[in-house]
């Protein structure tokens, strides 16, 4: 194949994989990831997490509203969700995502597809300035994460907000059976400040029901700011009933 048509080949398809996940190198520079560490009953979380993988005791969230000013494909956008604290082998704490809104497409298929992050369409506005940040995520309407406040001091000490062991839900619609994934990012901290929280609150809807996971009262909140590469790639783990996708279109799917 010769002229324009060669990059769309599969050489020309290679090379543009590569470009997007290189092996060696970074998936995004300076992500920003403005997050509250939250209480979980963890009774009310139980029935929203698949089956075998259990919320940490005390049960922690984190909530969390992110800008990613530059990836390897070139988009420009937010993302909201919840990363449920989880145990792990070895008594390590990891992490999975029941919910989470971005507002470019390209993310939302590569994160849904590749990594089981279960993405919706949403609009979200986040604000960064020299001592201040806010960050509201709508979807359909409605307001359901507003979260602002004023920087504090640099953490040297900050626990990860992604670089932990994942472990997400793939391909809930199909004939095929869902399954559970492993899979850790890498994280590469550049700074992680304290938040003094101005303002917080969560609100769910039919179709985002996010007030029902048992999230409650604030912990502690930062700002980070990281380097991600891609880790290990992702690994079936085991599988699961069309039981949880049937019983999951609320609040991964509507």
């Amino acid at each position: 194949m010769t002229g324009r048509g060669a990059e769309y080949g599969l050489r020309g398809s290679l090379r543009k994989a590569l470009t997007l996940a290189p092996p060696n190198g970074l998936l995004y520079r300076d992500a920003h990831y403005f997050t509250a560490t939250v209480e979980v009953d963890v009774a009310a979380m139980a029935p929203w997490l698949p089956s075998g993988v259990r919320a940490v005791s005390p049960g922690r969230a984190d909530v969390f509203t992110a800008w990613f000013p530059d990836c390897t494909y070139g988009s420009v956008y937010h993302e909201a969700g919840i990363f449920v604290h989880i145990k792990t082998i070895g008594g390590r704490t990891g992490i999975h995502c029941p919910w989470m809104i971005v507002d470019d497409d390209v993310a939302l298929i590569l994160g849904r597809e590749l990594l089981g992050y279960p993405k919706k369409l949403g609009e979200i506005e986040w604000t960064l300035g020299d001592s201040h940040l806010s960050a509201t995520a709508a979807r359909r309407g409605t307001d359901l994460v507003a979260m602002s406040g004023r920087l504090g001091d640099v953490i040297d000490d900050a626990p990860p907000i992604l670089g932990r062991p994942h472990r997400n839900v793939t391909g809930i619609l199909g004939a095929a059976l869902p399954r559970i994934i492993g899979f850790t990012p890498g994280e590469h901290p550049i700074q992680t400040r304290a938040v003094h929280l101005d303002e917080f609150r969560v609100v769910g809807t039919e179709r985002d029901p996010i007030d029902r996971l048992g999230l409650g009262a604030v912990v502690d909140a930062r700002l980070h700011r990281v380097n991600l590469s891609a880790g290990v790639p992702p690994i079936p783990l085991r599988p699961l009933t069309p039981l949880f996708s049937l019983t999951r279109l609320r609040p991964r799917v509507l």
